[in-house]
């Protein structure tokens, strides 16, 4: 005779163990005893949770509208409703990464996400909400991340600083993308100084470098354009000389050529440091290739992300950070949306009395301002 399974329904009446007998049309498993001959059906209210949480989500991420996801807006965001309370938390890797990968995404109601991911796979690592991109902020989420042989990075100065802080061993690679939009931040697309335009060529020709014989070459080219405008670059403005610049109120005097300057100074200086062209030194890519640009953060993770809140306009504050966090869980090692359901989910705790009484700053009964309190009362005199 076969034996009954330990895990098979009892019955309410004799508590005899209940035998599968088929489903509803609904879907639900009815069971039936077979000494009583009661039958019960056995609803799975969390397959039912799970399938709001999946429409949910494929509403959220898909950019389809409410209409299209089934009987109806109203009926949609009903039964979804519940699932605003559910934050996805994304684990702490354990795993050390050869090559990490920063960058912070700014947002309304003035909140930035600041986002780590994998180099090679873009795989989100983990995420952190502050207001800018401080030191502060990167500290707090490089700390939950063991420490990368390689950390690529646009440039901001809070997350480098974060990285030598929290990862004394670990080597920065620049964003050469950046560095090149830098370069026309300071000398236009089109610079008018022959300085400028050679200078330019210069940082265009960063993503044309693959080995390092093209690197060296590279910088002796970056040294033969200081021989040749190192006394241009270092002309000063003296404020006697220009007293109608704006710039005369302040200062005694200024470099001329400011931009051009600057541009070169930030060249110079991470090519002397070693983080224009770390990707090629051999002691990193033994353990692995090393990218040379954040291009994988930016169209990956960050790109999806702005298509969704396009996509979900208006949306509260609340929700807005709830969505951004769903993006970037989705994107992690393992998501599994259906393990993070609770049941203080689908029925939140109401606020305590004493909250809900709290001052909302609208006069109650007896503290409202009254006419009577800054006016006395003259009764009519008659004179005889």
């Amino acid at each position: 005779m076969r034996t009954k399974s330990k895990r098979a329904r009892l019955c309410p009446v004799c508590g005899k163990p209940m035998r599968k007998n088929g489903r509803t049309k609904a879907g639900s498993q009815r069971c039936k005893c077979t000494d009583c001959s009661l039958g019960v059906t056995a609803p799975r209210p969390d397959r039912k949770h799970d399938a709001d949480l999946r429409a949910f989500l494929d509403w959220l991420l898909s950019g389809r509208t409410q209409g299209d996801m089934g009987p109806g807006p109203r009926a949609l965001r009903k039964r979804i409703q519940w699932c605003w309370n559910v934050r996805p938390v994304i684990p702490p890797p354990i795993v050390r990464h050869h090559t990490v990968m920063a960058d912070g995404t700014y947002m309304n109601h003035g909140w930035c996400l600041i986002v780590a991911v994998d180099g090679e796979s873009g795989e989100v690592l983990g995420l952190r909400w502050c207001a800018h991109e401080s030191k502060a902020a990167y500290m707090a989420l490089f700390s939950r991340i063991p420490a990368p042989d390689v950390l690529i990075t646009d440039g901001l100065h809070g997350a480098e600083t974060a990285c030598n802080a929290a990862w004394p061993d670990t080597r920065i690679q620049r964003c050469l993308v950046h560095v090149q939009r830098n370069t026309r931040a300071d000398l236009t697309s089109k610079p008018r100084l022959d300085a400028g335009k050679e200078l330019k060529k210069l940082s265009d020709r960063l993503t044309k470098v693959h080995d390092a014989e093209q690197a060296a070459r590279w910088g002796e080219a970056l040294n033969a354009w200081h021989l040749r405008w190192g006394d241009f670059i270092n002309e000063r403005t003296f404020a006697r000389d220009d007293p109608t610049n704006p710039k005369a109120t302040r200062r005694e005097w200024w470099w001329t050529h400011q931009e051009v300057r600057r541009c070169y100074r930030r060249l110079e200086r991470l090519f002397r440091e070693g983080k224009l062209f770390a990707f090629l030194e051999p002691a990193l890519t033994a353990g692995g290739p090393v990218v040379r640009t954040t291009n994988r953060l930016e169209g990956g993770v960050n790109s999806p992300l702005k298509h969704v809140l396009l996509d979900h306009h208006g949306l509260p504050e609340e929700h807005m950070r709830r969505a951004c966090e769903w993006v970037r869980y989705m994107k992690s090692g393992s998501p599994d949306p259906a393990s993070l359901i609770r049941p203080e989910h689908r029925s939140p705790a109401r606020p305590s009395p004493a909250e809900e009484d709290g001052d909302t700053g609208a006069p109650e009964y007896g503290t409202g301002i009254s006419w009577d309190e800054f006016h006395t009362h003259v009764g009519r005199r008659f004179d005889c």
